[in-house]
């Protein structure tokens, strides 16, 4: 299937300006196999056809921009922004200098014209937006101002760069302070203000309740259903009355689930046996079977599509569903019968898999565990079991046994995967504890409990199966891909790795990632080297292409497991319900014709998406997600930064160097795993001290003291001021690890010349690698 590639092709081209390549270079910069290859010349003869790609010669390069182009539009702090073309260009983004951006605001779908830029960087090419062709949002929160006369509302977040005028601050009585919902009646352009409505008062700035609805309006989440999704929420959720005779009753098959204390929507269950005469474990995974309740493209369908996925927020859950679905008919609590749709896996002692069905099942919970309850339960201790309870209810001797199964099956696993090259990344992690008024008391480590691996492996399990499934009956689907990561993106993490003393081969592969991880998992250095491996990786996405998930070393993903909270899970539990229609029992037993008719007969199905519509869903489903996620990481160091605030402020605390930046150095406070930063004249060497980088090496000396700093190094430093609003923390180094450059064992001086010259130039050149590697 070209679509795999067609990605991989126009990130690569388009990973700098100007950029050509051969085919014979894509092949080797993806690894590519001789069988593989032919499936690369289609997906460049394509993008060739499609006028995407130009080939001279033998080299391929991406079209050249014309003068007019449509895109998004992107702003930065610094008022000027990018235009993100629908179609990559061999120019790259085109800039938009400040008041170039007419009336566009950031996420915008923009036309603009192009010319070539000589104010940004020689040969980019510049624009100015001459048309809006959609607006991403019109609803905003902000601060209320007022200036003399004049009521002003300072917008929350970075789409609205400007303060918004409001003609009638009557209407709403607001008051300075406040944090409010407006919407944007006239945007602004050039230095004229936009003008606004408050629609809501949402209460004192820095109250969490308001600083919580200001981010879930900035972000434009969804919050209410309407009365027609209520409606069918609520006739849905009669539906399970009469569905015995249409399922396999697996209601005595023992099963329980493993979540947070705090959970309310049950995605997952699993029943696990041990076969001793087969050697070999029965792994069930029970997952919601929300399909059955939400009919395709009735009302509460359109909603859960809109809205893409559930958004977890501290303190606060905004469900994709009806909670009267998402928390109750769907939700596969104890003690209940439910539907589920369920992925039978056999695996062998070495945890392979042997087999897969899959099933229409009634289930019934037998016990809900909290994750330090089930680990307790694993390692025999029945107090600290008590004291972390899930729910009330004692587990039985068969459910404690079939407990301890799954914890030596997921052992397996992992030990596979780990075999088969799945990158584990060792970040801490950390929860927050409220007090009764909604700010943040404390901030504490997440526990360590093998029981979320334990769930992990088993829904990745059932996830590849479905995956598998359908691939081999060439049915596309919604999967959830990760591409490998380019090689031209390792500089960053070369330089972390020679900070921790580890060099990276000049062509790393997954296991070269997974030994620089493993080496430095339990140094200092190992928050940084982490980091710097998550950042190398691509971000996964959703998308029909069968890329495979580079981080869990898997051919074929996709997400299966969280229909209540995840619009794709929905999509592929709706083509496995096609699937479960044209089959006995859930098992491939079908070769030959009878496949070829198989396949499509489900390729008419209604409930299988064709290529375009899986390639638009992906789109969509992955920018909700995106969003989610940074309203939630938004409001988050929001609520950590006040608590430092009024806890914290001029306090020394410690924490980790992240990186260097030409205005000083970014560290990350240990527990509250927030980054402030640092100053050059605070770095307490005396200004006069100056700070340089060692190019290559994620190190800074300061010339004068030679005192060195790293990527890394544990550090102490002080609060000096925060600014939870503006998301701005600044501190004082107090304390640094006692090292000198003449400890250190550097590249020659001529290296290190050579080295700032390239890095003054914009980039360094990636060592050539050896033919006939991959």
């Amino acid at each position: 299937m070209p679509l795999r590639y067609t990605r991989r092709i126009l990130d690569h081209l388009a990973r700098e300006p100007g950029r050509e390549a051969s085919v014979h270079d894509l092949a080797r910069a993806f690894r590519l196999s001789a069988a593989e290859q032919d499936i690369l010349n289609e997906a460049v003869q394509m993008l060739v056809i499609d006028e995407v790609v130009c080939c001279t010669g033998d080299r391929l390069k991406l079209q050249s921009i014309p003068v007019e182009v449509e895109g998004v539009y992107r702003s930065t702090r610094r008022g000027f922004g990018f235009v993100k073309t629908d179609q990559p260009y061999r120019e790259g983004d085109v800039y938009i200098a400040r008041g170039a951006q007419g009336q566009a605001i950031s996420g915008d779908r923009v036309r603009c014209s192009v010319a070539r830029a000589h104010g940004w960087k020689q040969g980019r090419p510049s624009g100015k937006v001459t048309e809006v062709l959609e607006v991403s949002n019109t609803t905003f929160a902000g601060t209320v101002i007022k200036r003399r006369d004049s009521w002003l509302v300072q917008p929350d977040g970075r789409r609205l760069r400007s303060n918004v005028v409001i003609r009638d601050p009557g209407a709403k009585d607001i008051k300075p302070g406040q944090k409010v919902v407006f919407e944007l009646v006239a945007p602004p352009e050039g230095d004229m203000l936009g003008e606004g409505v408050v629609t809501e008062v949402l209460g004192e700035a820095g109250e969490p309740h308001a600083e919580t609805e200001s981010v879930i309006a900035a972000h434009g989440i969804r919050t209410e259903f309407d009365e027609a999704v209520l409606a069918e929420a609520r006739e849905a959720s009669t539906l399970l009355e009469g569905t015995l005779a249409a399922r396999e009753d697996m209601r005595q098959v023992v099963t329980f689930t493993i979540d947070p204390p705090d959970a309310r929507d049950f995605d997952d269950a699993i029943s696990v046996t041990w076969d001793e005469g087969l050697r070999e474990w029965e792994l069930a995974v029970h997952i919601a079977d929300v399909a059955f309740f939400v009919p395709v493209d009735g009302p509460l369908d359109v909603e859960a599509r809109a809205r893409g996925n559930s958004t977890y927020l501290p303190r606060r859950v905004i469900p994709m569903l009806p909670e009267v679905l998402s928390n109750g008919v769907c939700s596969l609590q104890e003690d209940v019968d439910r539907c589920a749709k369920t992925a039978i896996i056999r695996i062998d002692e070495r945890g392979r898999v042997n087999s897969v069905d899959f099933r229409r099942t009634l289930i019934r919970s037998n016990k809900r565990f909290s994750y330090l309850e089930a680990q307790a339960w694993i390692d025999g201790d029945s107090r600290t079991a008590w004291k972390h309870a899930g729910s009330s209810t004692h587990p039985s001797e068969e459910v404690v046994e079939s407990l301890r199964q799954a914890a030596r099956l997921a052992e397996v696993i992992q030990n596979r995967r780990r075999h088969q090259g799945m990158i584990s990344l060792a970040l801490p992690e950390s929860v927050l504890v409220f007090d009764d008024e909604g700010r943040v008391a404390d901030v504490q480590g997440e526990d360590g409990a093998f029981t979320h691996t334990l769930i992990e492996m088993f829904m990745v399990e059932a996830n590849e199966a479905v995956s598998r499934l359908f691939d081999s009956l060439d049915v596309s689907i919604l999967r959830r891909i990760h591409p490998e990561p380019a090689l031209e993106d390792l500089q960053e993490l070369r330089s972390m790795a020679m900070a921790s003393g580890h060099r990276l081969p000049e062509d790393p592969g997954r296991r070269d990632l997974q030994q620089l991880l493993d080496a430095t998992r339990d140094s200092d250095s190992a928050r940084a080297v982490h980091f710097a491996v998550l950042r190398t990786l691509t971000r996964a996405e959703y998308s029909p292409a069968i890329v495979g998930h580079f981080a869990l070393a898997s051919e074929h993903y996709a997400h299966f497991t969280s229909p209540i909270r995840r619009y794709p899970d929905l999509v592929v539990h709706r083509a496995l319900d096609a699937w479960l229609d044209q089959v006995e029992n859930g098992a491939l037993r079908f070769t030959g014709k009878k496949r070829r008719e198989l396949t499509q007969r489900l390729a008419d199905d209604e409930r299988t998406l064709d290529q375009d519509a899986l390639v638009e869903m992906g789109r969509h489903c992955t920018d909700t997600e995106n969003e989610s996620e940074a309203a939630e990481r938004e409001l988050r160091e929001f609520l950590v930064l006040q608590h430092l605030e009024e806890h914290h402020l001029g306090e020394d605390l410690p924490g980790v160097v992240r990186s260097f930046t030409p205005a000083g150095v970014l560290v990350e406070l240990d527990r509250f795993l927030v980054t402030g930063h640092v100053g050059w004249d605070d770095m307490g060497t005396g200004r006069r001290d100056r700070w340089e980088e060692l190019p290559g090496l994620a190190r800074i000396v300061a010339r004068g003291s030679g005192h060195v700093l790293a990527a890394g190094d544990p550090v102490e430093v002080r609060i000096v001021r925060v600014d939870a609003a503006e998301r701005n923390l600044e501190l004082m180094l107090t304390k640094r690890p006692q090292r000198t450059i003449d400890e250190l064992p550097l590249p020659s001086k001529r290296k290190m010349e050579r080295d700032r010259k390239r890095a003054a130039r914009g980039g360094s050149k990636q060592p050539r690698r050896r033919q006939g590697r991959r």
